[in-house]
């Protein structure tokens, strides 16, 4: 069988046996992988053998298998651990996050090589920027829009016309986007967003990221435009994600 190449994020791990993981992967070429990684696991005491860590960017090599999603990692070369996220615990989780997002909206064997891009650009951005929660809200925003599940912000979902951003706005997670104050009076539903929130959030989504060092948004901008995602993305996964819980608002 042959040894694939590719660029990887570790997005998850878990045990195998006493001395192999089986890891998932994010990869530039594959999309998300699962991979059986013999001897990567990390042993007790002073003595330890290779491992895999999350949130770290590897070229791996493994063997594809074809009759089963469980493919044989044979090396995993570090490219880079993102070490600041390590001693930041508000940024480790959002960068965690970032890595729950990308598990749970993708399916294996699917590439999205721009997702990838964004994925890496974004965890290196937190690390080094002061203020990470402009980048990760642009992920997931990024996120939705390369899979296809970003929502209709600019136009009312019911009679297509175009939102008025001042006056009263509600966003609909069945209906996936903006329902106007005209349309929600004849059939409520939906959340109540502040003026302007949606219409940002749709610029975030076509922000080219080299130029979100000039971006400055008030964290309570940025607050209530979090909210609404995350009201999408549990209608979206029908659960509510585990970093939420780490994850100030």
């Amino acid at each position: 069988m042959p040894v694939v190449r590719t660029e990887a994020i570790a997005l998850g791990r878990t045990d195998y046996s006493d001395s192999s993981q089986i890891v998932t992967f994010y990869t530039r070429d594959h999309g998300k992988i699962r991979a059986l990684a013999k001897g990567f696991k990390r042993a007790s005491g002073r003595h330890s053998s290779k491992a895999v860590d999350l949130l770290s960017q590897y070229q791996i090599f493994f063997i594809k298998k074809e009759q089963t999603s469980l493919h044989t990692l044979t090396e995993a070369v570090l490219q880079n651990n993102y070490p600041i996220l390590r001693n930041d615990l508000d940024k480790y989780y959002r960068a965690s996050y970032m890595a729950e997002l990308t598990n749970e909206f993708t399916v294996e064997n699917d590439p999205h090589e721009q997702l990838f891009d964004i994925l890496t650009e974004t965890l290196a951005g937190i690390s080094t920027d002061h203020y990470p929660v402009l980048r990760s809200l642009v992920f997931e925003i990024k996120l939705l829009k390369i899979l296809g599940y970003l929502p209709d912000w600019g136009c009312c979902v019911e009679c297509k016309s175009r939102i008025q951003q001042a006056a009263g706005v509600y966003f609909s997670a069945k209906d996936g986007g903006g329902v106007c104050k005209r349309c929600q009076m004849k059939s409520p539903r939906g959340i109540v967003v502040p003026p302007g929130a949606m219409l940002i959030a749709g610029r975030l989504a076509e922000m080219n990221l080299q130029r979100l060092d000039r971006v400055r948004l008030h964290l309570s901008v940025c607050i209530e435009i979090e909210k609404m995602l995350r009201y999408y993305i549990a209608f979206l996964l029908n659960k509510e994600l585990n970093s939420w819980k780490y994850i100030k608002v």
